[in-house]
């Protein structure tokens, strides 16, 4: 009885993960316009046309804007939502890479620490 509820219990918890993604916080290292990809923390993300992208505190007094790709920047910190590629079912993802993006939300900030 054990063994069988240890098995719905990690069924549950590997579906519930990919069902809502994981987040990847970090600098971005490289952009690859071409193939609309950026890399976090060296891993490959790929940016779909849907794919939400957010400039925290960019806006008139510190508000939240919309961005697009090409607002991306190398060096700039980012929280990416993102799933395994292995978990998008029917999506046109590019097999190279991971992960894809669902949002991606960039900081704007102008008094950085250093």
């Amino acid at each position: 009885m054990n063994k069988v509820l240890a098995i719905l219990f990690a069924i549950g918890l590997i579906s519930g993960l990919q069902a809502d993604g994981f987040e990847i916080k970090g600098v971005i290292n490289n952009i690859d316009n071409n193939a609309k990809t950026i890399s976090v923390n060296n891993m490959t993300i790929q940016v779909m046309p849907q794919t939400h992208i957010k400039l925290d505190d960019c806006g008139v007094f510190g508000m939240d804007v919309n961005g697009k790709f090409s607002d991306l920047a190398v060096g700039s910190f980012v929280e990416v939502e993102a799933w395994p590629n292995s978990a998008v079912n029917g999506a046109a993802a590019n097999t190279t890479t991971s992960y894809m993006a669902s949002e991606i939300e960039q900081k704007c900030v102008s008094n950085r620490a250093y």
